[in-house]
């Protein structure tokens, strides 16, 4: 009988330590190898030998034999498609304001390999550039889009007819991303406004998107509005503004995604690792079409001061969620913020509201406040004990990450996957 007792002790406490391993970023090696970097203001890119033309409406090739420099906007229009081979090094101006939008109908097919990833960055040499060098990219896709009309315009100085996006294709293809890099992006069309480093507008589940870091970003690192998207390791490092922001009727589906933040770089108020939004614009927004649906799964959301008392008031919440927002957050780790997850006030706390935002087996770490809602404490406290059920999974913990993770601290590749053992 005791030999039994023990056989079970062991497969049960073997089984807690497996089911702890597929919180957070997880697989079977550190898939942060080879194509990310973490210290982009000391990489030593080569000149650039060639100009991307501004209009590019006829397949084209870009060489990984060549440096591009990418100077003002280049739009890619007529349906054409524009494939960068791995390797691939394309230099933003910083003299004016530079993005690549690839209009709808046409593709992106940046196929790249962990070990020869794509890089955008500044035209600037190092240690001299800096968040919002350059404006960033924009995929501009036929998927729907909850707005009257069903479409979505991007501010732009190019053909006004080239910079709308949405349609009637959940499906549609947009091209490839995968294995790249953008650093230094988030610059406005003007010298007062911030743009996205990366902008999905209206893009369908066709699209391969995969594989993509996006760091020191003036704006937000990736920005979702509308479109059916279905994405995964997706890293943001240090933006300054949110991490993922997703409106205007986005159904998005993204796992095994990491983001780092960083208290001192951040901007001041409003911004999250997770800013789900109802609209862009409200007067233009049809509330009787799908709104805002997130599901993300496989997260690691990390403040890198990891809740230092000399960051006080700078690290704000990890993810926010605002009224008529779904999400479903499963498997995921959230760690060193001031508050892991914030209810807008907007938000009424009744079950068919609380239905909508969904928690599943996620580690709160080291955060002042766990779950809060802007409409107080007495709130607040009931979001806590109401996520805190047994059915959910969810775990509030005080824990450093140096206990957490493998090796957090890695100032070349860090892995962010747990350790064993490192959850109890």
């Amino acid at each position: 009988m005791r030999k039994i007792r023990f056989l079970i002790t062991v497969i049960f406490s073997c089984s807690m330590v497996w089911a702890q391993q597929d919180l957070g970023i997880v697989g079977a090696n550190n898939w942060l190898q080879g194509w990310t970097s973490f210290k982009p203001l000391t990489n030593d890119y080569p000149q650039t030998t060639k100009i991307l033309p501004n209009v590019i409406s006829a397949d084209f090739k870009l060489s990984s034999y060549e440096t591009y420099a990418l100077v003002g906007e280049v739009y890619v229009t007529n349906n054409a498609t524009l494939t960068i081979e791995p390797g691939t090094i394309i230099r933003a101006s910083t003299d004016e304001y530079s993005a690549l939008i690839i209009t709808r109908g046409s593709k992106l097919v940046a196929d790249a390999l962990p070990n020869n990833p794509i890089v955008f960055t500044s035209s600037k040499s190092i240690k001299e550039r800096k968040p919002g060098d350059w404006g960033g990219i924009y995929i501009l896709g036929n998927a729907p889009i909850n707005t009257y009309g069903g479409v979505f315009k991007i501010e732009s100085s190019i053909d006004p007819s080239l910079i709308i996006a949405g349609g009637s294709n959940p499906a549609d293809n947009s091209g490839v991303i995968k294995n790249v890099r953008v650093e230094f992006a988030g610059r406005g069309a003007d010298r007062n406004s911030v743009y996205d480093a990366v902008s999905f507008i209206g893009v369908g589940t066709g699209t391969t998107i995969e594989a993509i870091q996006s760091s020191f970003s003036n704006g937000n690192s990736f920005k979702f509005v509308g479109g059916n998207i279905k994405g995964t390791k997706l890293v943001a490092y240090r933006s300054k503004n949110s991490d993922f922001e997703l409106t205007q009727g986005v159904n998005c589906d993204l796992n095994n995604g990491l983001v780092i933040r960083y208290a001192f770089f951040s901007a001041n108020t409003g911004f999250r690792a997770v800013n789900i939004k109802q609209y862009e614009n409200k007067d233009l927004t049809d509330f009787s079409k799908p709104q805002t649906n997130v599901v993300m799964t496989n997260f690691s959301l990390v403040n890198e001061s990891d809740g230092q008392s000399g960051t006080n008031g700078l690290i704000k919440e990890a993810i926010f969620v605002n009224k008529d927002c779904s999400l479903s957050l499963n498997k995921s780790i959230v760690s060193g913020f001031e508050t892991a997850l914030l209810f807008s006030s907007e938000i009424e706390l009744k079950p068919e509201n609380l239905d909508k935002v969904k928690l599943k087996k996620v580690f709160i770490n080291n955060c002042v406040k766990n779950i809060t809602s802007e409409l107080g404490i007495t709130a607040s406290e009931d979001l806590e004990s109401n996520y805190a059920a047994t059915i959910y999974g969810n775990v509030y913990s005080k824990v450093l990450s140096a206990d957490i993770f493998n090796d957090a601290n890695n100032e070349r590749t860090p892995d962010y996957r747990i350790k064993i053992g490192g959850i109890r």
